[in-house]
This record gives structure tokens, sequence and C-alpha cells, in this order.
């Protein structure tokens, strides 16, 4: 059975506010996250993340760059 993750959010809030006006990638976030390199599985767990918790994190993607994130 494989395990499930439960982010909290309030520490994926803040990693993403830490960002402050600048993009960021679900890499970077996962990265933040984790306290160390992400690996690309990790990296697609964010992606969806982010994707699913846009509008609570205030973040949406940067137009034409769907994998590049921004604060609202």
């Amino acid at each position: 059975m494989d395990a499930v993750f439960t982010p909290n959010l309030d520490k994926l809030r803040n990693i993403v506010q830490s960002f402050g006006a600048n993009s960021f990638t679900a890499t970077q976030v996962a990265t933040e996250y984790e306290g160390s390199t992400a690996s690309s599985e990790v990296t697609k767990t964010f992606e969806e993340l982010l994707t699913h918790h846009a509008i609570v994190l205030g973040i949406q993607s940067v137009p034409g760059h769907h994998l590049v994130w921004r604060s609202n």
C-alpha cells in the first residue's frame, strides 16, 4: 500500500510567499519543503500540489510558462 502525502499547507504557503515578487518552480518549492534537492517524482507531486492549491496559496502560473509560478 502506498503512503499518502498530506502537505502542511501553512509550510507550503510560507515557502511560496518567501519568493515575494519573484517567479518560482515546483522544483524550488519542493527543495525548500524537503530541505534537500528534490527528485523528479517529488517535483511532480509538488507541481500537482501547487496546481490544486493555487487559490489557497495565492499563486498563479506565469502565462505561457505553465511550470513557472508567481504570487497573485
